[in-house]
């Protein structure tokens, strides 16, 4: 007998418990703003101190409610977001300072500056696929920059949000209802985006849509990150051995439910058969299963993606590609073997729709820029990797990948490198987070221009005007 351990979904709150909520983050945004930025540093730091405390029971609650090993809870989400809270506390003040403006040499008697200001409550909304790193990731630089947060995680996903907002609460260091947690559905996340004044979303790009249109609606920004299909394109000099150790982790790690992970792999035809033949050695030492420990792979988070897998594959096998593994070990608990698809084409639906999940096409190909052009053709562009020893040529090439982050000889780090913009372009989303940009975009630039001297003098370009004040401010303008 099957036991099933896939958590449920969990229910909507109402929407006068969503309200009532929003109505305590928008109190605590309040306060919040009137602590110093050196004060918000250190309270939040402490308050990471505190999570990690607690790092055995944090990893144990994300285990259950994803079946990802464990290993792969501390690597991938818990020392994520220690990189997150070290970078963005360690450069606060320098990106979130007052900036010093430019102006005109007539206007030396004044200064000007850029002063950047909180918004008010950010919502969250945030996916089933990293329910830790990403929700925690966000909230802690939208806090950092003076906001309170609304997270609105999955329904899927809730119950580690719901951990962290009570950890947050018991060590009583932040204004209550400063981190809020909402449960629900898509209904609930409208109401966040209604209560909010700026969503930050990381789902698919049909949901996204939607939260762009209805956030639009209401005049409020809006910063998305949508669905990925990373090409990984391997040129005939690569160090084939650390090529194909890559493409395994990057097409299976999480169970292959990483937005920025390998969806599909070109190889040059001189090394195709060799690099098959690497990738199906590193395949077969993968160990998979649901316990936490002494294992690779888990199972699938959201129910309905066993079906879309199921679907892309059976699609490829129809058009000619030969499908290994990918059988369903386990319907109830979400369980299937990583999938290999060999002989790909751009005519299957696995080398040209999202897929999340654990299954790794490879197509054939002559040269790389073959590739390029093949995967610039759709309609992602989140990340892409290219392989070679030739880092020189293959940096000129990163120019013509339409994608926002490229990465050569690696892969699914950008997220780490926080001083670097995460985000894509066409339907992977709009905006970015993490960089300067990143934490800058929880505020809203406040331009301020003051007169310093003379106290009492007017301005000659005031009334009246007239005929030699006209020719005075000319000439001093084209001086300038």
């Amino acid at each position: 007998m099957t036991v099933k351990t896939v958590p449920a979904a969990a229910s909507n709150m109402t929407l006068g418990e969503i309200a009532a909520r929003a109505a305590n983050a928008r109190q605590a945004a309040a306060s919040w703003r009137r602590y110093s930025l050196s004060e918000r540093v250190e309270l939040l730091r402490a308050v990471w101190q505190e999570l990690t405390s607690r790092k055995k029971e944090l990893c144990a609650v994300v285990h259950a409610e994803t079946g990802k090993p464990l290993a792969e809870v501390e690597m991938m989400e818990l020392a994520t977001a220690h990189l997150i809270v070290r970078y963005f506390t360690s450069n606060a003040h320098r990106i979130l300072q007052d900036q010093p403006a430019w102006r005109p040499w007539p206007l030396l008697n004044k200064r000007a500056y850029v002063r950047y200001v909180p918004r008010g409550v950010v919502g969250l909304i945030t996916p089933w696929n990293l329910p830790f790193l990403i929700p925690f990731g966000d909230a802690l630089a939208a806090m950092l920059a003076g906001n309170a947060v609304l997270v609105k995680p999955s329904e899927w996903t809730s119950r580690t949000a719901q951990w962290v907002e009570d950890a947050i609460r018991a060590c009583g260091l932040l204004p209550e209802g400063l981190f809020s947690v909402v449960v629900g559905d898509g209904q609930a996340g409208a109401q966040v985006v209604a209560e909010s004044d700026m969503v930050l979303f990381t789902g698919s790009f049909a949901t996204g849509r939607a939260v762009a249109q209805s956030a639009a609606a209401q005049l409020k920004p809006c910063v998305l990150e949508l669905g990925g299909k990373h090409p990984m394109i391997v040129f005939k000099d690569a160090e084939l051995s650390r090529a194909a150790k890559a493409a395994v982790w990057g097409s299976f790690a999480n169970c292959g439910q990483l937005c920025v992970g390998v969806e599909r792999v070109y190889v040059e035809s001189e090394v195709h058969d060799r690099f098959v033949e690497l990738v199906r050695r590193e395949m077969s030492g993968l160990r998979q299963g649901l316990g936490g420990q002494d294992v690779d792979l888990g199972r699938l988070i959201f129910p309905p993606q066993l079906a879309r897998i199921k679907e892309q594959l059976e699609d490829a096998a129809a058009k000619g590609g030969r499908v290994i593994g990918g059988e369903v070990l386990d319907e109830a608990n979400l369980m299937m073997s990583p999938a290999l698809v060999l002989g790909a084409s751009h005519d299957m639906k696995v080398m040209t729709e999202e897929t999340f999940g654990p299954v790794m096409p490879i197509m054939k190909v002559d040269r790389g820029e073959e590739a390029i052009r093949l995967s610039n053709g759709g309609s992602y562009g989140l990340s892409a990797s290219l392989w070679t020893a030739d880092t020189a040529r293959a940096e000129r090439l990163c120019a013509s990948v339409e994608a926002g982050m490229v990465c050569v000889n690696d892969l699914l780090t950008h997220y780490a490198v926080c001083s670097l913009p995460f985000g894509g372009i066409k339907h992977s989303g709009l905006g970015r987070r993490h960089s300067d940009e990143g934490l800058r975009m929880f505020c809203w630039p406040q331009s301020v221009f003051i007169h310093e001297w003379p106290a009492r003098a007017p301005e000659p370009w005031w009334f009246p005007y007239d005929r030699a004040k006209t020719r005075l401010v000319s000439w001093i303008m084209k001086l300038t």
